[in-house]
C-alpha cells in the first residue's frame, strides 16, 4: 500500500513539474511578443503585427473606442507620418508588465504603459499613463493577440 501510495505522488510531482515547466516556457513566448510588439509599435512594424496580431483582433482605447487591426494599422501609419513630419523617434513609453496567467490556450497580460515627460499624441498632448490588459490565443505553436484594453491612469 505505501509502494502505490509513493507511486502516486510521484506520477502527480512529475505531471505537476511538466505543467509548471509549459506554463514558464508559454509565459516567456508571451512576454517575448510583448516586447517585441512594443519595438513594433515604435518602428511601425505592420509585418511583425500581422504575425503577432490577430484578423479577428478588438481593441478599447482609453477615449473609449472599439477598433480592430484596421484601426491599429491606421494608428501604426499616423504614427509614421508624424515621426517623419517630426524627423524624429517615437515617444519613450515604458512597458511595465505586472501579471502574466497563462490558461490552457489564453494568455492575459496586465500591465501599465508610463510615457516619459516629453511623450506627446500625434496632435501634440501630452501622453497619460495607461493601464491595460492585453488577451493572447495560442494559435497552432504561437501566440497571437486577440484583445487588448487600456485606460487612462487618474494622475
Amino acid at each position: 500500500m505505501f509502494f502505490i501510495s509513493m507511486l502516486f505522488v510521484g506520477i502527480a510531482t512529475i505531471s505537476q513539474a511538466q505543467t509548471d515547466s509549459k506554463t514558464q516556457a508559454d509565459e516567456a513566448a508571451v512576454r517575448r511578443i510583448e516586447e517585441l510588439s512594443v519595438i513594433a509599435m515604435n518602428t511601425q512594424d505592420t509585418l511583425f503585427m500581422h504575425q503577432y496580431v490577430s484578423p479577428d483582433y478588438v481593441v478599447m482605447n482609453p477615449d473609449q473606442k472599439i477598433h480592430g487591426l484596421k484601426g491599429l494599422m491606421e494608428l501604426l501609419a499616423m504614427w509614421k507620418k508624424r515621426n517623419a513630419a517630426m524627423k524624429g523617434t517615437p515617444p519613450h513609453i515604458e512597458h511595465v508588465i505586472d501579471k502574466i496567467t497563462i490558461n490552457q490556450d489564453i494568455a492575459i497580460v496586465m500591465g501599465r504603459d508610463v510615457p516619459d515627460a516629453t511623450a506627446t499624441t500625434p496632435d501634440g498632448k501630452p501622453l497619460s499613463k495607461r493601464a491595460y490588459t492585453n488577451i493572447y490565443r495560442r494559435y497552432k505553436k504561437s501566440w497571437q493577440l486577440i484583445a487588448r484594453q487600456n485606460s487612462f491612469i487618474c494622475q
